[in-house]
């Protein structure tokens, strides 16, 4: 009985490994497989970076004060010269006060300038004519030498009140222009206690808030020239002989993976990262969601060189090794390795430029298989994959 026994055990250990040899070994692999065809492949270059605007400024104060009010919150559009904050304008406002105050005397004393001057006219006259007839007076021996001279030296005197006059309006018209310039200045500085929008665009930031102290320089927000959306990406530096401004591109971004955006090349960079080996490329996007965010994540495909006509395949259906690219054709019912020479490679297709013909089937494992291809093994198609 126990000698039946260990028969039979034998016999199940021969059948399990008979069995498990037929799975590892001569049981086909399953496959999909695909027939190679010509047509078009658009070279895609990737790049990854973040939204961008192209004009982002930082407004502040150029006098130092206190800030009284914050208008505007983040989040909020603004347009070119909207009154944003002010800071307290007390010492501002006396300075200017007193300005006008100096322009309005200094122009009322011109008043008087001119008066002097009619008057110191009118008397110049008055002593020119007295001059004349003491002279005819003179000539006639009804007076002395003495009184001729009185009289030429008072006109003489009238003369000189005359110049004077005119020199104090000289001098006050220029006093004039100067408090004018003072009170240009001192209005200037009034106006610059409110902080006014540079531009149309959104509030991207509240840098400083009311109570605190403005100084030249701090910024108060961060405002961005939302009229247009830039796609900011890192290319790597091997493709730059292939890049221009112009091409089309499509930017996908992180918060909405199932999306793409139309894009186009603004700028390519010209200053490659030591580190990354990258350079940067700005994308214009055409149309842009309303609601995006300054550093929002975003992912590029920039259309680069295209070939018409040319024996492509999958991308997916590719085997990249150390020394090339290698595909596995199917024949008679086996798979063999074969190295290829790529072409220009887009995000679906690969243009196969030596290697590949047209109507020669491909194959690749399917998902899950745990047996690899290797050259004369048999396979199965499971079904056809494009």
């Amino acid at each position: 009985m126990r000698r039946w026994r260990g028969i039979v055990a034998g016999i199940v250990v021969l059948a399990a490994a008979g069995v498990a040899t037929w799975m590892l070994v001569f049981k086909p692999v399953p496959v999909f497989e695909h027939t190679v065809g010509s047509g078009e492949v658009v070279e895609h270059i990737p790049g990854t970076g973040a939204i961008e605007y192209p004009r982002i400024v930082s407004p502040g104060f150029e006098l130092t004060g206190r800030i009284t009010k914050v208008l505007v919150d983040q989040g909020d559009t603004v347009s070119a010269g909207q009154e944003l904050a002010r800071i307290d304008d007390e010492v501002y406002r006396a300075e200017e006060s007193a300005a006008a105050q100096e322009v309005e005397l200094v122009r009322s004393s011109l008043d008087r300038f001119r008066a002097d001057i009619k008057r110191a006219e009118a008397q110049n006259v008055g002593a020119q004519a007295h001059v004349r007839r003491q002279e005819e007076a003179f000539k006639s021996n009804t007076i002395s030498r003495d009184v001729l001279d009185q009289a030429i030296e008072r006109s003489g005197v009238a003369e000189a009140e005359v110049d004077r006059a005119k020199a104090a309006l000289v001098e006050g018209e220029r006093r004039l222009a100067a408090a004018s310039k003072s009170h240009d200045v001192a209005s200037a500085r009034l106006q610059r206690t409110i902080l006014r929008s540079p531009l149309d665009g959104i509030v991207l930031a509240r840098l400083l808030e009311a109570g605190d102290v403005a100084v030249p320089g701090s910024p108060t927000l961060r405002i961005g020239d939302n009229s247009a959306v830039w796609a900011s990406v890192w290319v790597d530096e091997t493709f730059l002989s292939q890049l221009k401004p112009g091409q089309k591109a499509r930017i996908v971004m992180r918060s909405t993976p199932g999306v793409e955006l139309d894009a186009e090349v603004v700028r390519v960079g010209r200053e490659v990262d030591r580190e990354t080996r990258e350079l940067l490329v700005d994308l214009r996007i055409a149309d842009f969601p309303e609601k995006l965010a300054v550093g929002q994540r975003a992912d590029a495909m920039i259309q680069g060189r295209t070939s018409s006509n040319a024996v492509r395949v999958p991308a997916e259906y590719l085997v990249m090794m150390t020394d090339g690219a290698y595909v596995w054709v199917m024949n008679g019912g086996k798979v063999e390795l074969r190295h290829t020479e790529l072409g220009i490679r887009g995000r679906q297709w690969v243009a196969i430029r030596e290697g590949l013909a047209a109507g020669e089937v491909l194959a690749r494992p399917t998902p899950g298989v745990r047996k690899e291809l290797a050259d004369g093994v048999r396979v199965s198609v499971q079904e056809t994959a494009p």
